[in-house]
C-alpha cells in the first residue's frame, strides 16, 4: 500500500510541475508575438493534456479528498517564477496569501491522513 501511495505522490507532484510548466508557457506566450507565441501556447496545451492525464489516473487510485489539497502547490511554483523569472515585486498580502494557502494544505492533509 505505502508503495501505492509513494507512486501516486510522484504522480501529484509531476502534474503540479506539468501545470505550472502551462501557466508559465502561456504568460512566456505573452512576451511573444507571432509563431513564436502560438508555439508557446501548443507546448502550454501539451502540459495540460498530459496533466490530465495523469490526474485522471490518480483519481482511479485514490480519493479526491486526499489529492486535491496538493494542487495547490502550483500558486506556490507560479508565485516563485513570477519573482524569479520574471521579476515581479513580493507584496506582504502575497506572502500572506500563500501562508494561509500552505496552512490550509497542510491542516487539510493532516486531518485526511488521520482518518
Amino acid at each position: 500500500m505505502s508503495r501505492l501511495r509513494s507512486g501516486i505522490a510522484a504522480l501529484l507532484i509531476l502534474a503540479v510541475l506539468l501545470q505550472s510548466f502551462s501557466l508559465l508557457s502561456i504568460k512566456y506566450s505573452t512576451l511573444h508575438e507571432g509563431l513564436w507565441s502560438l508555439v508557446l501556447l501548443l507546448v502550454a496545451l501539451g502540459f495540460l493534456a498530459v496533466r490530465a492525464l495523469i490526474w485522471q489516473f490518480a483519481l482511479k487510485r485514490a480519493d479526491i479528498t486526499r489529492i486535491y489539497p496538493v494542487t495547490a502547490l502550483v500558486q506556490v511554483l507560479v508565485f516563485a517564477y513570477a519573482v524569479v523569472l520574471f521579476g515581479e515585486t513580493v507584496e506582504p498580502n502575497n506572502v500572506v496569501g500563500l501562508a494561509l494557502m500552505l496552512g490550509g494544505v497542510v491542516l487539510a492533509s493532516a486531518v485526511l491522513l488521520n482518518h
